[in-house]
């Protein structure tokens, strides 16, 4: 039998209530929210045009060779399926 013991009141975190009234008592003032969220957003290394450019670059490549790596796969099984087919008939 398994022994079943409640949460210690006194962890946080322990009652299903306490990340919402954690949340309530942050959200009293929504400007200071919104300023705190655009000094986090400063802090961010964004990155640069030719990052950028280049990350987009291998995204289309890897699309073309995938797409081109699946229309030889379904050529290749077509075959096998017509082949198939033409054995059974």
């Amino acid at each position: 039998m398994v022994e079943r013991r409640s949460p210690k009141p006194e962890a946080e975190g322990s009652s299903p209530s306490a990340p919402a009234n954690r949340v309530k008592k942050n959200m009293k003032n929504p400007i200071k929210f919104i300023q705190e969220v655009k000094q986090e957003a400063f802090k961010v290394t964004w990155p640069t045009g030719k990052e950028t450019l280049q990350g987009a670059l291998m995204v289309f490549a890897m699309a073309v060779v995938m797409s081109l790596f699946f229309l030889l796969l379904d050529q290749v099984l077509k075959f096998f399926l017509e082949l198939l087919l033409k054995v059974s008939i």
